[in-house]
């Protein structure tokens, strides 16, 4: 029996768990065991929220590269990413319009509201057997339009809620607080059970929907269920910690280059720890530069894009 994936599986989770234990004692005010706010209020609540949003991002772009048969696939691919900023713009920049009640949680409802209304709208196309080029496309019009009608809500609103956005924009894992956290937690496990079931179904979509539906796979009903999961996933990243961009599309070629495996079940545990660890590795980085004041997508987008343009030059597949 070869043991190499699962090897291999279990290397990325001890990376993982090495940068959470630098990250968790490692910081620009040190380090004291008696220091529980430090310890627990501050530095686990960035460490677990960096942890579960990374392989969230990294799991979702795994199944939509599996599902367009694109390399290049990432989370933010149909529009749900959008869809979720809009969502959130609308929360920041129009709070006193939000009823009282939900104003704590204003973020949150808004960013799943908008990626439910794009979820809708795919889950009614693909009921239309819509084909996937078609889908790349709406996502790009969904986005260009969410960025249009983000650009005017700019110039609506005053300056403060206006940075407030911005701010959110940059993507950020230290957004989330001890209160939060759990909140967080619950709704990523929630996902996470959902991309554990997933690659049973994935397996013998990728030979094609004609294989899958002779597999007794129904097709249409896996589609949107593919949709939803990644909808959700995403949504979910996107209120707390912003858009965060990258680790979706690198993480899966990372994982498939060491896994040597075509096996979704396989890969899928490999690419959650290699997302968990690129967003724990980046978390680093920014301590390392915390003069500089860096932004995490400015340290993604430097990992992220010279990887891509690897791959696309060695015209490495996912699929």
């Amino acid at each position: 029996m070869n043991d190499r994936p699962l090897v291999t599986i279990f290397s990325f989770f001890l990376i993982t768990v090495l940068l959470a234990a630098i990250l968790l004692v490692y910081g620009e005010a040190g380090f004291n065991v008696q220091d529980d706010l430090l310890l627990w209020q501050l530095r686990f609540p960035k460490i677990i929220v960096a942890l579960m949003a990374g392989g969230m991002l990294a799991g979702s772009g795994l199944l939509l590269q599996v599902f367009f048969q694109n390399p290049l696939a990432g989370p933010d691919l149909l529009g749900i990413n959008a869809g979720s900023c809009l969502g959130v713009a609308i929360a920041i920049m129009g709070a006193s319009f939000l009823p009282a009640g939900i104003a704590p949680f204003g973020q949150t409802l808004m960013a799943m509201l908008g990626a439910l209304s794009v979820f809708l709208l795919l889950t009614f196309l693909v009921r239309k057997n819509i084909n996937r080029i078609s889908l790349l496309i709406l996502g790009l019009l969904i986005a260009s339009f969410t960025a249009s009608f983000i650009s005017v809500l700019v110039n609506m609103t005053p300056s403060l809620q206006v940075k407030n956005f911005l701010m959110w924009s940059m993507g950020s894992f230290q957004g989330v607080t001890i209160e939060e956290l759990p909140y967080f937690v619950g709704f990523g496990l929630l996902g996470l059970v959902f991309l554990a079931i997933l690659p049973k179904g994935l397996n013998q979509f990728i030979i094609g929907e004609n294989y899958a539906r002779s597999m007794g796979v129904d097709v249409k009903r896996f589609k949107t269920i593919l949709i939803l999961v990644c909808s959700f996933l995403v949504a979910i990243v996107t209120a707390y910690c912003g858009p965060i961009g990258f680790i979706g599309i690198i993480a899966p070629h990372i994982a498939r280059t060491f896994m040597k495996r075509s096996d979704i079940r396989l890969v899928m545990p490999a690419v959650f720890f290699v997302g968990s660890s690129l967003a724990l590795f980046t978390e680093l980085i920014l301590i390392f530069t915390s003069e500089y004041s860096l932004a995490t997508n400015s340290i993604l987008g430097l990992i992220g894009a010279p990887v891509i343009a690897l791959y696309l030059y060695r015209d490495r597949r996912v699929v």
